[in-house]
């Protein structure tokens, strides 16, 4: 009988706790941008670091945010690189 009090109380803390994650993931909910993983798929994903980013995902993110050039990216194919450049151009023409 002693042991249902202490299984009670973390049984409810964890409900309550459940709770409070799953409406905070509601409301603090961030849309990733589709185009990213557009790109991401035409690059190489090798991570090598050759473009100067830490990985291909950062690398996309920066052919799109930041304006980077696809051909930093020396691994990658001319023609993905081409499908590439455009996902960008159809990216800046949505965005406007």
């Amino acid at each position: 009988m002693e042991i249902l009090i202490p299984i009670s109380i973390l049984g409810g803390l964890g409900l309550v706790l459940g709770l409070i994650i799953g409406i905070c993931n509601k409301f603090l909910y961030v849309e990733k941008n589709p185009y990213i993983d557009e790109v991401y798929k035409l690059l190489p994903q090798i991570n090598c670091g050759l473009c100067g980013n830490p990985s291909c995902m950062a690398m996309a993110e920066a052919i799109l945010e930041k304006d980077a050039s696809v051909n930093n990216c020396r691994p990658c194919k001319p023609d993905k690189k081409d499908n590439i450049e455009k996902i960008v151009e159809k990216y800046k023409n949505d965005k406007k």
